[in-house]
């Protein structure tokens, strides 16, 4: 399972509470690889909310008695004391985000952003979800300076973005565009996958300048640079493994020229996969 998270000291966690406005405790991402299975079983729930995006595939819940199952798009708040019954099966491939958090249950940003007392929420699929995740999780791991105020805006954005895409979605959800949603799904599954966008809308039948136009408009970035992204925040996730080489990172996801690969890594993050490497392994 590849699992990568961040927490901003070693006792956050489900138990953790703070009595600030809004506090960012963990955060991480799950993915199966190999392992059949993944549960999680808290009959008493947690003392923070958590939220969970189910980024790709599919995760199976258990909320108030009944099993839901949820597909990508979709994200669930636990409440604290909410029980927390879900599971990720292998065959369902799937690819979930998750952060604990707190804030006053009287919370007037939650109540603006549309996050009421329900568990479940369709909020879409949204490369700027990833994004934020991705930020989250790699602030907590860095700790630099003012880094709670950067969690908390962090953390609030996402919740406003899911809020404003949820209303989004409920009213264009039937129109839209299947293509797009397939993209999506197969560039997940394997964004190392040597091909070119044309070729990609060739063997599905598509118009490829209609193709980009659509993608563009509903992802907010083009099918290669999307692409790129799911690459890059890959690399980050395996260069904090010390048994992979930095060749290795590169084949892995889809670079067979090193030089080339490092090059592209630095123009994203700012730094050489070297530098970030020793960058993680300091802690900031």
């Amino acid at each position: 399972m590849l699992t990568v998270v961040g927490y901003y000291d070693w006792q956050s966690d489900e138990k953790s509470v703070s009595d600030q406005d809004f506090f960012v405790h963990c955060s991480g991402r799950y993915r199966l690889l190999h392992k059949e299975e993944f549960q999680t079983e808290r009959p008493l729930g947690a003392a923070n909310y958590q939220l969970i995006y189910v980024a790709d595939g599919k995760a199976h819940f258990r909320i108030k008695g009944k099993l839901q199952i949820l597909e990508k798009g979709s994200c669930v708040l636990f409440h604290p004391g909410d029980p927390q019954f879900y599971y990720y099966y292998l065959k369902d491939h799937p690819d979930v985000y998750w952060v604990h958090f707190s804030c006053k249950k009287d919370n007037l940003f939650l109540s603006q952003t549309g996050w009421g007392e329900e568990n479940i929420y369709n909020v879409g699929v949204h490369n700027s979800y990833i994004h934020l995740f991705d930020g989250i999780i790699q602030e907590l791991q860095l700790k630099q300076p003012l880094c709670e105020e950067q969690l908390k805006l962090m953390m609030q954005q996402l919740l406003l973005k899911m809020g404003r895409n949820r209303i989004r979605e409920n009213k264009t959800f039937e129109n839209y565009n299947k293509e797009v949603e397939e993209a999506l799904r197969i560039f997940h599954l394997s964004p190392e996958k040597d091909f070119t966008i044309r070729e990609f809308a060739r063997e599905r039948g598509l118009n490829y300048y209609r193709f980009i136009d659509t993608f563009t408009k509903h992802v907010g970035t083009s099918p290669r640079q999307y692409i790129i992204n799911i690459r890059m925040t890959t690399a980050k996730e395996l260069l904090t493994n010390p048994l992979f080489q930095i060749s290795e990172v590169a084949q892995l996801t889809g670079y067979e020229n090193p030089l080339y690969f490092s090059r592209l890594f630095k123009k994203i993050w700012g730094l050489s996969p070297t530098e970030f490497r020793q960058q993680a392994e300091k802690g900031g």
